[in-house]
């Protein structure tokens, strides 16, 4: 379960941005996550508490935001937002793609006193 290394370094990322803004107490950590990158937004929900106990950041909400597919047709260069990495072009049916969004994960934003 790589979710919990990765709520580790979410935990360590925001601990340490919490120090340098004098923020003594994280109450909610928000993620963007792609649909296609392989992570499990609930398996990162339950790793989350996990990997903040102990930390400024313990009993904090973690908010999971999903990030759309975006693609753009190597064969005939249409923007689109494919509901699948299969799904076909659909302004010339080609299967070619480059993937604009949706693989990614990054911490957007998070809040304390």
């Amino acid at each position: 379960m790589h979710e919990l290394s990765l709520c580790e370094s979410i935990t360590g990322l925001v601990a340490d941005c919490a120090a340098r803004e004098g923020i003594g107490r994280v109450t909610r950590v928000t993620v963007a996550i792609g649909k296609a990158s392989a992570i499990d937004p609930e398996a990162l929900l339950f790793c989350f508490p996990i990997t903040t106990e102990g930390t400024v950041a313990a009993g904090a909400e973690l908010v999971v935001e999903q990030i759309a597919l975006r693609a753009r047709c190597t064969d005939c260069g249409a923007e689109f937002a494919p509901l699948s990495r299969m799904a076909p072009c659909p302004a010339c049916g080609g299967f070619a793609k480059t993937l604009l969004a949706g693989q990614e994960m990054q911490v957007v934003s998070f809040e304390g006193e």
